[in-house]
């Protein structure tokens, strides 16, 4: 035999062998605000006021706030810009995005302020 097929023969098997030693582990989030959200906001949670979606005409921003505790963000017509969940604690909107960052704003009534530009729902 040549010793490109002995060589192609023993990579093949190793790779088998070291596929089944992998562990099919499921995967622990580091962060507890990246954890999987519940299948649907119970209506007493202060985050199901939020549902729907909420824009800003200035910056050019809309918020998607999804029952099941999930959000997406449209920029400057880039859709679903952002993703991540959202949390409620005392009158402050947390949007702990995918990409690792929190924004934070204040509810108040009808509108939603953050840094960015005031959130008022569609």
């Amino acid at each position: 035999m040549s010793s490109r097929l002995v060589a192609t023969a023993v990579a093949t098997v190793l790779v088998a062998a070291l596929a089944g030693c992998a562990k099919d582990e499921p995967a622990t989030p580091a962060d507890p605000t990246t954890a999987t959200p519940s299948a649907t906001v119970p209506s007493d949670d202060p985050r199901a006021a939020l549902v729907g979606s909420w824009r800003a005409d200035d910056a050019d921003w809309t918020v998607h706030f999804a029952e099941d505790g999930t959000y997406t963000e449209d920029f400057e017509g880039n859709v679903d810009f952002r993703r991540g969940a959202y949390r409620v604690e005392d009158g402050i909107v947390f949007l702990d995005g995918d990409d690792g960052e929190t924004t934070e704003g204040e509810i108040s009534g009808e509108t939603l302020n953050f840094k960015l530009g005031m959130l008022e729902r569609l």
